[in-house]
Order: structure tokens, then sequence, then C-alpha cells
């Protein structure tokens, strides 16, 4: 099958996302929340009062931009951006 071959030799289509300001490469095009969380966090903070937010912007499906919680995933392109922010709850 020479369709497979011609694929391997271009390799898997990269992206590139922004997460708090810093770039990352991921070869899949759906992102899950804990994959974000740990790109910007890679020793995330715990506690029973640590709440983490996900947001994100110029996603490529139709809701090109919102939250992410726990379990969500979203559709990708080149230069979407993502903030991570860790509070903690009084």
């Amino acid at each position: 099958m020479t369709g497979g071959h011609q694929h391997e030799e271009h390799g898997p289509r990269t992206f590139t996302i922004i997460v708090n300001g810093r770039e990352h490469k991921t070869t899949t095009d759906v992102v899950t929340f804990a994959e974000i969380v740990r790109l910007a966090f890679p020793n995330p903070p715990t506690g029973d009062n640590v709440a983490l937010t996900v947001t994100y912007r110029n996603g490529a499906s139709d809701k090109r931009e919102g939250t992410l919680i726990e379990g969500d995933t979203v559709q990708i392109r080149n230069g979407t951006i993502f903030n991570v922010t860790a509070t903690t709850r009084s």
C-alpha cells in the first residue's frame, strides 16, 4: 500500500498551540482538559481548595473560544491559545 507509506514519509501533522504563553507541539487535533493542565503545570498545585480553570481562544470548532472543565475536550488548530490558572478557594 503506497498510500500508507506516503503518509509516513511526511510524518504526522503537527499543531502548534500556546499554553500560558509557551509554544507546545501536538500531533492530535483534539486535546483534553488534563493534557492542557499537564502542559501548563508539569507539577500541578494540589489540595482540596485548588481550582484549575482552562480558557481557550482561536479553536477550530464552531465554538472558537470558551472554558474547559475536567473531562472536556476541544478541537484545536495551529495557534489555539490556552490560559490555565490555579486559584485557591478560601
